[in-house]
């Protein structure tokens, strides 16, 4: 087997013999040469007279084969296969000079040289395989290289550059800024609710989305562009196009409304919905790490407002994204500080000449981040379960303050206390607002709480038994914000309300829709009235709303129509 080998090895170096790719190479040249010299010289020597150079004819002869041999070993480990090849060449050459003088003079005498150039020949095989042997494994340590490349900046799920090579062009691109004028944007794109499709149906439906979601971005998305996956279902674009303002946010909607095409995936159509937060070089950043994180926070906002999905970085968002990861300290802070305050908002018989009573706003004015909308505060404040003890703080000093304004008015007043679901399903509420009520004693007025539709997504037995031991203690029920949550006419019917408060976005029908609109909250009156509820109307703003809600016999209304909220000083300046 082995022999066979050598003789294909033979066959294929000396088919494989070119020059034309060392023809301007003459050290190789003159050592071929010096080789071929070399030869005819051993095949001349015993015809030329060298007794003047007091050298046996022998030792000449050694001295020429070993400079013949250390040539073809130079050859053979410097030249590669060119030079295997070659020295293969020339060791035939003199192998075959010798043995054709050794036929035609009958004789021996270059039997040595002929097992020296047979041996080297051996020499030269075992040289070529060891070569191939360690081009073989370079091949390998080179694929792998280039696997490990791919894995260290490419996402394997969708083929996509991932984080790293993401940084890696912004850190390129943010580089050749001190050459020349360079912008980019970057965009960050986030489905909604990704991880319930994970936890309802399964890993392999969400990485069919993802990838599904990449092959539409690479049609989409511009050829120049850079897309990657940061990691879960957050993909990116590095837009290098120089791109005015519209045609950005052309851009930007054109992606969007691809990326929330129905996914198919066997019997199942999903539906996602995306944010998407943008930054912009050098405006947002000066670097990677800064343009990363403009667009991170834009994001952020894009995923906490409710009716914006795209958001460009904008400087004031930083200190607002500040402020809401560090809103339970702030929270905890107000508390201590005594940074909350209450304002009143007016309600009004429906003629608008009788007051019914105040709602109790709550109001926050931090020391480090100025005013905080209630919108931002309250949910914070649900979530760290703080809003127990703020609750307890509103219910009390509501109280107080009512007690020492009691004076100010002829008739008996409702004093409506906005409650949380924390609160309610908490067990120790109806204990602490028995304390309260039997501590400060209210007088003159009457005790209202206001409940929102999402009280009775949890456990609306317990929910209701609540609200009827509340109804003991003398405290009325107002069901606040009634048609834009979860309730439903069949349970409502079931829940012990005494008043029913028509949110404010049904109110804005009757200005700016078709009288087929209006008609929506007269029904909603009449439903209340034959259940002997009472009904305010929230948010009235123009004459034409209130007109309309007299004309359907709503009972009270509120709303900047009649008065804003008042500060308790306000009131009792203006009662």
């Amino acid at each position: 087997m082995k022999k066979k080998r050598f003789f294909s090895f033979l066959k294929n170096e000396v088919s494989s013999i070119s020059f034309n790719s060392l023809e301007n190479n003459m050290f190789f040249v003159f050592l071929s040469s010096f080789y071929i010299i070399g030869a005819v010289l051993l095949i001349l020597i015993n015809s030329i007279n060298i007794t003047g150079l007091n050298i046996s004819l022998d030792t000449t002869k050694g001295l020429i084969s070993q400079l013949q041999i250390l040539t073809l070993l130079y050859l053979s480990l410097n030249f590669k296969e060119t030079g295997i090849a070659a020295a293969l060449a020339l060791n035939v050459f003199s192998q075959s000079s010798m043995i054709a003088i050794m036929i035609m003079e009958n004789t021996f005498i270059y039997m040595p040289g002929i097992i020296a150039y047979t041996t080297f020949l051996i020499v030269i095989f075992l040289i070529h395989n060891y070569q191939q042997e360690i081009n073989s494994k370079v091949e390998e340590l080179e694929t792998e290289k280039e696997k490990l490349q791919h894995l260290a900046y490419y996402d394997s799920l969708t083929k996509t550059a991932n984080r790293e090579m993401l940084i890696k062009e912004l850190d390129y691109l943010s580089s050749l800024s001190d050459e020349k004028s360079i912008n980019y944007t970057l965009i960050f794109i986030d489905f909604k609710n990704f991880k319930r499709i994970n936890e309802s149906w399964g890993f392999d439906i969400g990485d069919y989305i993802l990838k599904e979601a990449a092959q539409r971005l690479k049609k989409i998305v511009h050829d120049s562009d850079l897309i990657g996956r940061l990691g879960g279902d957050e993909f990116a674009v590095v837009v290098h196009q120089q791109l005015e303002e519209k045609q950005l946010n052309r851009y930007i909607r054109t992606i969007k409304r691809e990326l929330e095409k129905p996914y198919k995936y066997k019997s199942r159509e999903v539906l996602l919905n995306s944010n998407f937060g943008i930054s912009t070089f050098p405006q947002d950043g000066k670097n990677s790490k800064e343009i990363i994180r403009s667009a991170d926070i834009a994001m952020y906002k894009a995923k906490t407002n409710v009716d914006k999905e795209i958001e460009f970085f904008a400087e004031h968002m930083e200190k607002e994204v500040v402020m809401d990861v560090q809103l339970e300290d702030v929270l905890k802070k107000a508390i201590k500080n005594e940074e909350f305050y209450l304002m009143f908002q007016p309600q009004y018989k429906t003629n608008g000449k009788e007051l019914r009573g105040f709602e109790v706003l709550l109001r926050l004015h931090s020391s480090e981040f100025g005013t905080i909308s209630p919108v931002r505060f309250i949910p914070e404040a649900e979530k760290s379960g703080l809003i127990k003890e703020i609750g307890d703080w509103v219910i009390r000093s509501s109280i107080q303050k009512f007690n020492s304004l009691k004076n100010h008015f002829e008739q008996e007043l409702v004093l409506s206390i906005n409650i949380s679901v924390v609160q309610l399903t908490d067990p120790q509420f109806l204990a602490q607002v028995e304390d309260i009520i039997g501590k400060e004693k209210p007088e003159g007025f009457k005790i209202e709480f206001e409940i929102t539709e999402s009280h009775f997504i949890s456990d609306q037995e317990y929910v209701i038994d609540v609200l009827y031991k509340l109804k003991d203690l003398g405290i009325s029920i107002a069901l606040d914000d009634f048609g834009t949550g979860y309730a439903s006419l069949s349970y409502l019917q079931h829940i012990p309300i005494d008043v029913l408060k028509i949110d404010k976005s049904f109110i804005d029908l009757i200005s700016h829709n078709s009288a087929r609109e209006k008609m929506m909250v007269a029904p909603l009156i009449e439903m209340s009235h034959q259940w002997e509820v009472k009904v305010i109307a929230e948010g009235v703003e123009t004459v034409e709303q209130l007109h309309y809600l007299e004309d359907h016999s709503c009972d009270f209304i509120q709303g900047f129509l009649f008065n804003k909220p008042l500060s308790e000083h306000q009131i009792t300046k203006s009662f």
